[in-house]
C-alpha cells in the first residue's frame, strides 16, 4: 500500500471526520505551543520528533506513533529531518471506534506494519472516499487494541529542577553530577535529591539511565554504531548500554534498528 500521493496536492487534506497532513521538516524545527480541535495520530515516514506536553517528552522515531488527545497543548521539534504523516479525528468518529480509556492520554504505539499501511493508505489518491473512511475506522480500531509503549521522559514540575534537567538534556551532559545540577536548580545537594524524587517518583540516578536510553533512539535511527553510542551517552559499556535498552523497550538497540529498515522497505516507489 505505498503512499501514491500527488505531488501537486495540498498538504493538508480535510475529508470532514479526519484529515491528513503530510510535511517534511529540517532537523531542528519547532512547532510551537499549540492544540487542535481534534485528536491526532503523529507519525514519521523518517527522522526522529521530540513531543512535550505539559511536563512529559515523548520521543518518536519512525518504529513508533504517538496518539494525541484533542485540547492537549504540545510542542513538536524534530531532531533530525523527518517525513510527518498526521491522521487527524474528529470526536465523532473517534467515540464511534473507541472506548473512552486512554483516548485522553498522550501514550505511544508501536507502528506496526498494520498501522503504518493504514497511515500511509490514508495518503494514497487512488483510493476513493468511502476507502478511505474504512482505513481511518480500521486505525482507530488498531489504536484500540495497540498497547502504550515507554517512550516518555518526564520532567519535574518545579521549574528549579525543570530548568536545571533542560540544561543537562540540551548540552547532552550525562557526567554531571548531582552537585553541578543542584548549583543549576539553586538548592543544596541533600534538597535536590529530596525534591527530585518527591516531584518524579524515582530517583535521579533511574531518570539518567531512562533519559540516556531515550536520547538513543535518534542515534540509532541515524545509524551508529551501538558501540558508538554507548560509548557516546557514557554507559559504563557496550553490554551495560544493551540490558538498559531492552529493559526499558523490551528488545535490543540492534533489533530496534531492524524495524527501521523494515520502515523504509516499506516505503516502495508508487504504482503506475
Amino acid at each position: 500500500m505505498p503512499p501514491n500521493r500527488d505531488p501537486h496536492a495540498p498538504e493538508r487534506q480535510d475529508h470532514g471526520l479526519w484529515a491528513t497532513l503530510a510535511k517534511t521538516h529540517a532537523a531542528g524545527a519547532m512547532l510551537p505551543r499549540h492544540q487542535h480541535g481534534r485528536g491526532q495520530l503523529v507519525f514519521g515516514t523518517s527522522g526522529v520528533m521530540l513531543v512535550e506536553t505539559a511536563n512529559v517528552q515523548w520521543t518518536v522515531p519512525p518504529q513508533r506513533a504517538l496518539w494525541i488527545p484533542h485540547r492537549q497543548p504540545h510542542t513538536v521539534r524534530t531532531l533530525s529531518s523527518t517525513d510527518m504523516r498526521t491522521v487527524y479525528f474528529q470526536p465523532a468518529l473517534i467515540a464511534r471506534c473507541l472506548p473512552a480509556q486512554r483516548l485522553d492520554q498522550v501514550h505511544a504505539v508501536a507502528a506496526s506494519p498494520l498501522i503504518r499501511e493504514l497511515v500511509l493508505g490514508l495518503f494514497d489518491a487512488q483510493f476513493d472516499h468511502a476507502t478511505h473512511e474504512a482505513m481511518a475506522g480500521l486505525l482507530l480500531r488498531t489504536l484500540r487494541h495497540a498497547p502504550a509503549l515507554p517512550i516518555s521522559l518526564p520532567m519535574p514540575a518545579d521549574a528549579r529542577l525543570h530548568r536545571a534537567l533542560a540544561l543537562l538534556l540540551q548540552a547532552q551532559a550525562w557526567h554531571w553530577p548531582i552537585e553541578r545540577l543542584a548549583q543549576e536548580a539553586a538548592m543544596s545537594e541533600r534538597s535536590f535529591t529530596r525534591h527530585f524524587t518527591g516531584d518524579m517518583g524515582m530517583s535521579f540516578r533511574a531518570w539518567r539511565q531512562r533519559a540516556r536510553v531515550i536520547a538513543s533512539l535518534d542515534l540509532l535511527n541515524a545509524g551508529r554504531p551501538v558501540k558508538a553510542v554507548a560509548r557516546q551517552l557514557q554507559f559504563a559499556s557496550d553490554a551495560a548500554y544493551v540490558a538498559a535498552f531492552r529493559d526499558l523497550l523490551g528488545c535490543t538497540p540492534s533489533a530496534f534498528r531492524s524495524q527501521t529498515q523494515e520502515v523504509e522497505a516499506s516505503k516502495a516507489p508508487a504504482r503506475s
